[in-house]
């Protein structure tokens, strides 16, 4: 299947589930809530939502700068965009995307870029676990899910620290008949996944991934705000919105669609929020905090000239 075809199948899912949301929400509170919405609090929330993406575009840029990429800033800053759009794949595993505009418009090798990828993945995980669990700790949810964090985080640690762990790892790949022939490349790959992992840097980007999700959740505040919902406080909401996404990008569902709004939902009930409000709530805040970062990265991609794979292009 194409990738255009299945970003048509994602979009048209998600057109599905907020439909869902919708059609089980009271008609009159939804027409209430949206008539009610406060226009003035809009410019606020979208500041947020575009100051958000500043320091993973700091994180991003700062990776490439490490690992001797020299890549233009404001280039830079378009593949990031561009790699935005494609987080709606499974597992956000579209952000590899970077890694082939990269190669197509500077000829810069995938082997260099796909470590770096998955890299920044990593520090994205460990901040939304660190924030989720902080989350956790305020929600008063059951203490064995922090468990379960700090036993996720240890292992992520153990791996990327334990150099023997991963040298044995990348030795086995190279063993495996397939991956043989690209031994050069998984050298390369193992160099720069090491280089991207020192303390200096790990503690950079995880802290700038930590203020992400401080910022972004400060937009999901105020768009409660907006709808005049005001009996939670800002680490309430800031628990709430990490919690949900965490749920949702375990799940590998494209962008945790329906987990993360159904999370977001279900604990704005538990906290005091009637049912059709919150399931309203929840698909205005991925609105305004996923699907316009999504847009703005399909705005990007255009002006990075697009991609193209070609064959041994490694």
């Amino acid at each position: 299947m194409k990738l255009d075809n299945r970003l048509i199948l994602v979009l048209v899912a998600v057109i599905g589930i907020y439909a869902i949301f919708l059609f089980v929400s009271d008609y009159n509170t939804i027409s209430e809530k949206i008539s009610n919405f406060k226009i003035n609090y809009l410019p606020l929330i979208l500041f947020f939502v575009s100051v958000s993406w500043i320091p993973l575009i700091i994180k991003w840029h700062l990776l490439l700068k490490n690992c001797e990429i020299d890549v233009p800033l404001k280039k830079s800053i378009l593949v990031f965009f561009s790699g935005v759009a494609f987080e709606i794949t499974p597992g956000q595993v579209g952000s590899l995307i970077k890694a082939q505009i990269l190669k197509t418009s500077s000829n810069i090798p995938r082997t260099k870029t796909v470590p770096i990828i998955a890299v920044e993945k990593v520090y994205d995980l460990i901040s939304a676990i660190l924030a989720s669990i902080v989350g956790i700790i305020i929600l008063g949810i059951e203490p064995y899910l922090i468990i379960i964090a700090i036993l996720v985080l240890s292992v992520i640690f153990f791996f990327i620290y334990y150099r023997p762990a991963s040298e044995i790892f990348f030795k086995r790949i190279t063993k495996i008949k397939f991956f043989s022939k690209y031994i050069d490349n998984i050298s390369e790959f193992h160099a720069i996944f090491q280089k991207s992992t020192n303390v200096k840097i790990a503690t950079i980007c995880i802290l700038l991934g930590v203020t992400y999700w401080f910022i972004i959740s400060t937009a999901a505040y105020y768009i409660l705000l907006a709808f005049d919902i005001n009996v939670l406080d800002y680490l309430t909401v800031l628990a709430i919105y990490t919690t949900s996404i965490l749920l949702g990008a375990i799940s590998f569902i494209p962008a945790g669609i329906g987990i993360t709004e159904g999370s977001i939902a279900g604990l704005l009930t538990l906290n005091g929020i009637d049912v059709s409000t919150a399931l309203i709530l929840s698909v205005m805040i991925r609105v305004l905090t996923l699907w316009c970062s999504v847009g703005v990265g399909f705005i990007a991609l255009k002006f990075t000239g697009g991609f193209s794979f070609e064959k041994n292009s490694f």
